[in-house]
């Protein structure tokens, strides 16, 4: 007989081990992880590997069915998922835990929003334009569009528009961007006037103005850029943009004798006409590249397009507040002129007038607000000279009630009841820190229903996620320049810093969004 060889002996050992080693995960291991892997829900799977004849892998158990035949399709998964129970936590479900949602104190009630300017409600044309402040016809050879980006607050934005409109603003180059997030609805007329994003497109299309919308609700940084898109896919290398918490008037403190503005004889000329001539002077022969020129800061706003283009765009981590410090400062150390000076009146308001229709000067039609500071009583502990005061404003304006009635409002009357109206906003800003940070409160306005309407949110949580992303968008500013605050040409920052910066405050002692030289202006960092 013949001895085997030495060197078959190690090869026929090693093919014995991998054969046992096979056969040790295919009796003892597989089964296991089989039972392992069935508890982990794979639908989708099931449906793409079926058995049976003429399966490619007839007779092979599929994972996550434990052997049964599956079923195949939504149907099939539903019914995957009802067993599971998708809806217990994950764990066995019995930890113990017995959690009490605690709920926070109802919303402050507030009275339905009334309607402001009843003329458009009842009939189908605007009122007319008051004489002096009629649009130029022929029309000036510019494109002038005018946007006004809209949220929260229909009555605010009725009344910025009417506003643009009596003070001579053509009204088919006024331009109102919806930004709700709520699509078609209300242009389908699904919101109620009580929802915060309500907006009439009928009043506006009486008013004779545009409506575009944006294709989902955007920061104020985004709605910036998209106005820039705008301006080139519509061909327009200049426009202006407005807030809408403003109203606008032409100064008619001067007589307007004819419209051929000679500035010597006839110094008057609408908020639209001036604004016009700032263009073409803007556009002259022998002046600087500019970029922006500021009406009452950017409340009303000229933008030369392609200088935004220029210097990136607007900053859109930086969603709201510091997002006007960043790209103003960026156009600044880009080269780019940017001058400030008057067209006009423009006021910073929170209130609505009771009666819109009292800024075309329609008879009968009261300049009044809720909350004139005129109508409201003194306290106990005033001086008699401002009880005086205060009895001598009141009788002004129910001396002034006959005359409206008969010839409608004055200008001058207009100036200071929206005078009042600024003034009441501005107080509530300066009366404590908490307060400064509620400046925008008008965001979630009076309108605090719609509840069964399509896209429906809180208006308080909404306000909430805006001030939350407000400080997130300091935050991200803070961190860009190394600073807290928008003053950086005071401290030396320039454009090539962006992220280069360390911070020059200690982090662990408070985050980027407060303190610092927050308030400051970034022209010249003085607090504003």
């Amino acid at each position: 007989m013949r001895t085997i060889s030495n060197r078959v002996l190690p090869t026929a050992a090693r093919y014995a081990s991998v054969l046992l080693a096979a056969l040790l995960v295919y009796y003892v291991i597989r089964e296991p992880l089989n039972v392992a892997v069935s508890d982990v829900l794979l639908p989708k799977i099931a449906s793409f590997r079926t058995t049976g004849p003429g399966s490619d892998q007839e007779g092979i158990p599929l994972v996550g069915t434990n052997g049964k035949p599956p079923a195949v399709g939504a149907a099939g998964a539903a019914e995957a998922i009802r067993e599971k129970n998708a809806q217990i936590p994950i764990g066995d479900g019995n930890d113990g835990i017995n959690y009490v949602k605690k709920y926070k104190p109802d919303p402050v009630p507030y009275a339905p929003v009334a309607d402001h300017f009843a003329w458009i409600t009842y009939a189908d044309f605007p009122p007319p334009v008051p004489e002096n402040n009629v649009p130029p016809n022929p029309r000036v050879d510019e494109s002038t569009p005018l946007l006004i980006g809209f949220t929260t607050n229909w009555p605010l934005l009725l009344q910025c528009v009417s506003s643009y409109i009596a003070a001579g603003w053509p009204p088919e180059d006024i331009h109102v961007v919806e930004n709700t997030g709520t699509f078609l609805a209300n242009r389908q007329g699904e919101l109620e006037m009580q929802n915060p994003f309500f907006l009439n497109h009928t009043a506006l299309g009486i008013l004779g103005v545009q409506v575009l919308s944006t294709p989902t609700l955007l920061s104020f940084s985004q709605l910036q850029n998209f106005y820039l898109q705008l301006a080139l896919d519509r061909d327009w290398p200049f426009f202006w943009w407005s807030h809408m918490d403003v109203v606008v008037m032409s100064d008619e403190d001067v007589k307007k004798n004819d419209r051929d503005h000679d500035w010597d004889h006839d110094p008057y000329a609408t908020l639209y006409e001036r604004s016009v001539g700032l263009l073409r002077y803007l556009n002259g022969p022998d002046m600087p590249p500019w970029a922006t020129h500021f009406f009452s800061y950017d409340h009303l706003a000229l933008v030369s397009r392609d200088a935004y283009l220029e210097a990136g765009g607007w900053d859109t981590q930086i969603p709201y507040q510091a997002a006007d410090c960043d790209m103003y400062l960026r156009l600044h150390w880009a080269g780019y002129w940017q001058p400030q000076s008057e067209a006009g009146l423009v006021f910073d308001v929170a209130a609505v007038l009771d009666d819109i229709a009292a800024l075309f000067r329609v008879p009968g039609a009261h300049a009044a607000f809720r909350g004139d500071p005129v109508y409201v009583e003194m306290d106990e502990g005033s001086s008699a000279q401002e009880r005086a005061h205060k009895e001598a404003e009141l009788k002004r304006e129910q001396d002034m009630w006959p005359w409206v009635d008969k010839e409608g409002e004055t200008f001058a009357h207009l100036v200071d009841v929206v005078g009042r109206m600024q003034e009441l906003k501005w107080a509530a800003a300066a009366a404590d820190d908490e307060a400064a940070r509620r400046r925008n409160a008008w965001l979630g306005g009076r309108q605090v229903g719609g509840h069964d309407d399509p896209f429906y949110r809180d208006p308080d949580g909404f306000v909430a996620g805006v001030d939350i992303l407000t400080d997130a968008g300091r935050r991200v500013f803070a961190d860009k320049w190394g600073h807290r605050g928008c003053d950086l040409l005071a401290m030396g920052i320039e454009g090539k810093d962006a992220w280069r910066l360390e911070r020059d405050w200690d982090i662990r002692e408070s985050p980027g969004g407060v303190g610092g030289n927050w308030g400051r202006d970034w022209m010249t960092g003085t607090s504003g």
